[in-house]
């Protein structure tokens, strides 16, 4: 990292009472990686430096780097720091665009446009499903149960479950349009679960779907999956506006 780094007057955030000042470090670095001040391999600046940087405390430059992490910008190397990764320009640009533009409007807008797709492919599910659509389904519970039980993370299990669900819909346009939401969608979907209270809730009704598809039940296996997405809106909405606060 060169000496002068920071030095550049506009790398300081003046305007505080503006966009959420997590958003702003994101565009920040995104610039940085853009100019080729940061490349491939460099390591960014500790927390504390990038709070001296932008005059800010560490927890907005937590959440930004949270964020980079996420969109697979950078990654976090035990006992050594953060580094660029090697990226796709053009889709770390236009998802990051998308993700922090407007936070609240653009995740209650994700979420509609995934409940479109979910409620649609689950009704789709339960009366497509095959033996071996189901036997990937019930495995997959059963790793989130094992995950649980070892106070492991569970969001990987869970995703692998609403992209089972999808694929057991056998529409091919709607695991396209799941496959794009799903990575614009993975840093909220990360927040919903971060609190382990909400793991086993969150168990609780993929099993309830897996019920209902195995079942047959299309239109309970919908009503089941629309609560289950309306909470996790909730959820995502209400971390969202204490961050505004």
């Amino acid at each position: 990292m060169p000496r002068n780094f920071a030095a550049e007057p506009l790398d300081k955030i003046i305007d505080k009472s503006g966009d959420a000042l997590y958003t702003q470090i994101v565009q920040r670095i995104r610039t940085w990686i853009m100019q080729g001040r940061l490349k491939e391999g460099d390591p960014l600046p500790s927390e504390r430096e990038l709070a001296q940087i932008f005059d800010v405390s560490r927890v907005p430059v937590r959440e930004a780097l949270k964020i980079l992490d996420f969109m697979g910008a950078v990654e976090h190397v035990r006992g050594k720091g953060v580094f660029v990764k090697k990226i796709d320009m053009n889709h770390f640009i236009n998802n990051i665009d998308f993700l922090i533009m407007d936070p609240m409007h653009t995740i209650i807008d994700l979420f509609e446009a995934r409940e479109a797709v979910e409620l649609q492919a689950t009704r789709l599910a339960a009366q497509r499903r095959t033996a071996a659509d189901l036997a990937v389904m019930e495995e997959i519970i059963h790793a989130t149960e094992h995950n649980i039980t070892m106070g492991r993370d569970v969001y990987a299990a869970s995703l692998n479950f609403h992209s089972a669900v999808i694929a057991a819909a056998h529409n091919s346009v709607l695991t396209k349009i799941n496959d794009f939401l799903a990575d614009l969608l993975q840093y909220s979907r990360k927040q919903s679960l971060q609190n382990p209270s909400r793991h086993e809730t969150s168990l609780d009704y993929h099993k309830r779907i897996l019920a209902k598809i195995r079942d047959k039940d299309a239109e309970g296996a919908v009503a089941v999956m629309a609560e289950h997405l309306k909470i996790a809106k909730d959820v995502i909405i209400k971390i969202l506006q204490t961050k505004q606060h």
